[in-house]
């Protein structure tokens, strides 16, 4: 189910990564595999179905992102000439970026720096393709209907409202 969750949803994606400093100078950006606190945390929301601020989402997970005021996400595969582009991170080196289709890069952001970015496989939000959220962004449950062997199928994701 997850899988075709995130094959219909992988539009966008968060990709936060720890300890950068400013990306205008060549910096190295690592890729973290997977953060455990935020995919607890949607997880938790889609499951319950409910609408929250993102802000307090990430606060509530107990993820150590520290300040960030934008997120990102990002279909993978991605590359470092897509992510500079797109995050103004002119010259940053990506590492850990993931090949596979069945992911999402979410990228947290503080004063045009990247904080955080993770590869996401399970069941993230989704910030709308070249637009991002903010601390105050609401994170909502959406469904639709797929066609799958045996029939219709219903697939639940989130959804954050994203600014452009």
């Amino acid at each position: 189910m997850r899988g075709l969750l995130l094959a219909f949803v992988a539009t966008a994606a968060f990709a936060p990564a720890a300890g950068c400093g400013s990306a205008s100078d060549g910096e190295q950006i690592t890729v973290q595999d997977e953060n455990p606190a935020l995919t607890t945390a949607f997880a938790r929301l889609l499951d319950e179905r409910r609408s929250a601020r993102l802000g307090d989402i990430v606060a509530a997970s107990g993820a150590h992102i520290g300040p960030w005021d934008r997120m990102y996400s990002f279909s993978s595969p991605n590359t470092s000439d897509k992510l500079n582009r797109i995050l103004g991170t002119d010259e940053a080196k990506w590492n850990g970026l993931h090949t596979h289709s069945e992911s999402t890069t979410q990228v947290f952001m503080h004063d045009g720096k990247v904080v955080l970015a993770y590869d996401d496989r399970e069941r993230g939000p989704i910030v709308k393709r070249l637009t991002y959220a903010t601390p105050d962004s609401i994170v909502s449950p959406k469904s639709a209907v797929t066609k799958g062997i045996g029939g219709d199928q219903t697939i639940w994701y989130l959804e954050v409202q994203g600014f452009s």
